[in-house]
């Protein structure tokens, strides 16, 4: 277990690990903005479950509900399914979109028709899963 989340399992908190752009993919390093951290226990996230928060930065989620400032809470154990947000990584850069499976096929899918589809050319590596939303309201 890395250090990070054996922190968040005795702590009962899930840090915000960095950033994820809901838009155009983009090449990242996993290196924190910030450092907050949320209370499992209000989140009704089980006890034990591997999860990294990501602050979304982009608009191309807006139509799952999912906006730029929002924090996502992602598993990093849970396989995905069709039709699951995930924190992926393609072709080398790292997005937030809807994992879908055609055909036998997986691909990420845009929540706003602005954005296309994006088809792994070499490699979709799937990081997350979303199981939480966290909204501040200001």
């Amino acid at each position: 277990m890395d250090p990070l989340s054996k922190l968040s399992e005795l702590l009962g908190s899930i840090s915000v690990l960095g950033a994820i752009q809901a838009g155009a993919p983009v090449s990242e390093s996993a290196r924190p903005d910030r450092l907050d951290s949320f209370d499992v226990e209000n989140l009704r996230i089980p006890k034990g479950m591997r999860t990294f928060a990501l602050k979304v930065r982009g608009d191309s989620m807006i139509n799952a509900g999912i906006h730029t400032g929002d924090v996502v809470i992602l598993d990093f154990e849970k396989e995905p399914k069709n039709r699951d947000i995930v924190a992926a990584l393609i072709d080398g850069d790292s997005t937030l979109k809807r994992y879908i499976v055609q055909r036998g096929r997986p691909f990420l899918k845009a929540e706003n028709p602005a954005y296309p589809s994006l088809i792994p050319a070499q490699e979709l590596v799937i990081q997350g899963v979303l199981v939480a939303l966290f909204r501040q309201v200001t």
